[in-house]
């Protein structure tokens, strides 16, 4: 049974905390992997840097860190021979040696939750990926025996940390900066294009939104579907492209990972955002899509009808036909294309990254002020 939810901030209220009184603090925070084109690793960036304008003294530490960013943490296993800090923040988004580490450190532990996907999504495809997965809910549930406070992109993610016994869980965004894409036309020209961004991965179910593109490809031929991402699973990839082959050849586009100019224009050109995740715990294109005017169809699962709110399309049933119905219905309706895209701007501005900056400095300010 689930406890009742933390009492978490929602991000449209101000808190009555007073920021910035705590005493200047060492803070070491960890992260599994940091990278500069990883929604987590721009966010603990982001982090960081947020720390030290609070004027606390970080240093960043990982167990994997790519080479752009060598001068900006140490390996996680240099942290044994480290004085104790005042706090230790952790970015837990996997299993990782790294949870280990800090389970067995003597200062205050905070979270930061970007919520981890059920292993079972990536047990036919990637065991050893299930297997990180797993290992990783049970890591959290330590960790959050063990953290006095907790951070969450989300209530969904929040309602997670409280199930495992964490009372102070407060709900802050992901630090991110968005695209800028150009201004978008409300109607459709030439061939309907559909799009998606995010990880090839079992949990976001791109198979679906391949069966989605063949069924509306009975009423319009042309239907072209772009997915934009790099891929979790080299089999499951694999199989999304046979499947592709077989039932819609020539009409689902592969990108990959895309340099900024290129997501941009994505955004800018296509007609419908199409998201049919059954597991995410933020979201950050779909905020991206509605940020750009892009109209959103998503699936009603997870954290989506949070983070969508009411500003796009949610299916309680992710069917070929339901799907390809919704589509349909945005296509043909100038008048309800130009609502969503005025809702979907304004649902994102709750995201700013400005305004997400001042929701975080106000919580991290506050867990870090009671430590004092």
């Amino acid at each position: 049974m689930s406890r009742p939810r933390a009492s978490t901030t929602t991000l449209a209220s101000a808190r009555s905390w007073s920021v910035g009184r705590a005493d200047r603090m060492r803070v070491h925070q960890f992260t599994a992997t940091l990278s500069p084109r990883d929604a987590v690793g721009h966010h603990t960036l982001a982090v960081d840097n947020l720390l030290r304008e609070m004027g606390h003294d970080t240093t960043l530490f990982a167990q994997s860190i790519h080479p752009d960013l060598a001068g900006r943490a140490r390996d996680f296993r240099d942290h044994l021979t480290e004085e104790p800090a005042d706090a230790v923040l952790y970015q837990a988004s996997t299993g990782s040696p790294v949870a280990d580490h800090l389970l067995g450190r003597p200062e205050p532990l905070v979270l930061d939750y970007h919520n981890l996907t059920p292993a079972e999504a990536f047990d036919p495809w990637e065991p050893h990926i299930g297997a990180e997965l797993d290992a990783g809910r049970r890591q959290l549930a330590r960790l959050a025996r063990r953290a006095v406070a907790a951070v969450a992109d989300s209530h969904f993610n929040a309602d997670e940390l409280v199930d495992f016994g964490l009372d102070d869980v407060r709900v802050a965004p992901v630090l991110f900066e968005p695209p800028q894409p150009p201004d978008r036309s409300t109607s459709p020209g030439g061939a309907p294009s559909l799009l998606f961004v995010g990880r090839l991965a079992p949990n976001k179910r791109q198979q679906d939104l391949i069966s989605a593109v063949a069924e509306l490809r009975h009423a319009r031929p042309d239907a072209r579907l772009r997915l934009v991402g790099a891929s979790s699973s080299a089999s499951y990839e694999d199989a999304l492209r046979a499947f592709a082959d077989r039932i819609v050849p020539g009409a689902v586009e592969f990108a990959g990972s895309v340099p900024y100019v290129d997501l941009v224009a994505s955004y800018g050109s296509a007609d419908v955002f199409v998201c049919l995740s059954e597991h995410e715990g933020f979201c950050v294109p779909v905020i991206e899509a509605m940020g750009a005017g892009l109209p959103v169809v998503a699936r009603a699962a997870a954290v989506l009808p949070e983070t969508v709110g009411d500003a796009g399309l949610l299916l309680a049933d992710p069917g070929p036909a339901e799907v390809a119905a919704a589509i349909n219905a945005v296509l043909d309706d100038p008048k309800l294309r130009s609502s969503m895209a005025e809702r979907g701007r304004i649902r994102a501005a709750h995201f700013a990254p400005d305004r997400a900056k001042e929701i975080m400095r106000r919580e991290l300010g506050s867990i870090l002020e009671s430590l004092v």
